[in-house]
């Protein structure tokens, strides 16, 4: 049976999303049907998609979607050659239901170098402002206003795996693996320009694997509700029970995002580091 926009939006419904909230959705259209059915919907189905919360938060509420971009600047002058990030016409790396979200004329974007948000809805352009002048993830990003403004975290066919709200976590903690890198943004006269960006989620995380450690906790914990829309799993939880649930966890268990010792390099860098980071007070104060 053929999936319909009305089926996505009584899942969404089921699981709680109403009028007026605001919902930062992680998606994977492949979850949602096979391709073969797909390929016969408007953009294979990621518009259908969109309307769907979109109408379900309605005039009032605000979606929202990650725009990740390949714009990490090369590490060596002859390294990969990356995106110059233009908000306008950088495409995102993570899906393409971001892309034809970004596509949509009425859609206001950040101008974080590589994790910016693309929104449409209330209050769109205030979620989106000044991303660019902090570090990726604190507080007056769009990342910190989903905390601020109690949004929900939606995962559309996919896990936690794509959870970018525990990056939030790691930055407000201040863990000392959170790097500074370099990214490429488009200058005035159309040339790449190197910038620096702070707080950056480069190298590994246990979290990123399927049936992590952060995964079976978030299980555990009840927060998240599930649903199916076609054959996608489709989750719903609220930013902030996410971030105070991780950020308990981590005080008891300062690797648990990261990973521990002898699981891979990066941790073997850091792992001693996060947990006397974490023990010695730096962590500072609970959200």
């Amino acid at each position: 049976m053929a999936i319909t926009k009305e089926d996505i939006k009584a899942g969404l419904a089921e699981l709680g999303l109403r009028e007026g909230d605001a919902v930062l959705f992680h998606s994977d259209l492949r979850m949602l049907r096979p391709a073969r059915e797909l390929v016969k919907l408007p953009n294979c189905g990621a518009d259908m998609v969109i309307d769907a919360f979109l109408e379900t938060v309605g005039p009032n509420g605000l979606a929202a979607v990650p725009a990740l971009t390949a714009t990490f600047a090369p590490s060596k002058p002859d390294g990969p050659v990356a995106y110059a990030f233009d908000p306008d016409t950088t495409p995102s790396r993570v899906g393409s239901v971001t892309n034809v979200f970004l596509a949509r004329p009425e859609r206001k974007r950040s101008r974080h170098p590589t994790h910016s948000i693309a929104a449409i809805g209330a209050r769109a352009e205030e979620y989106v402002a000044g991303h660019e002048k902090g570090s990726t993830f604190d507080r007056v990003s769009p990342y910190g206003k989903n905390f601020e403004w109690d949004a929900w975290i939606c995962f559309f066919g996919t896990t936690n795996r794509t959870n970018t709200t525990l990056h939030v976590v790691e930055d407000w903690m201040a863990l000392p693996y959170m790097a500074v890198s370099r990214a490429l943004v488009k200058g005035p006269d159309g040339k790449p320009i190197e910038v620096e960006v702070t707080k950056s989620p480069k190298g590994y995380r246990n979290f990123y694997r399927n049936n992590s450690r952060a995964a079976k906790v978030l299980d555990e914990s009840g927060f998240i509700r599930w649903t199916k829309s076609g054959d996608a799993n489709v989750g719903l939880m609220k930013c902030r029970e996410c971030m105070r649930l991780f950020w308990d966890r981590m005080l008891e268990d300062p690797c648990l995002l990261l990973g521990y010792k002898g699981e891979n390099p990066f941790c073997d860098e850091w792992a001693d580091k996060t947990i006397e980071h974490v023990r010695s007070g730096g962590a500072g104060t609970r959200p």
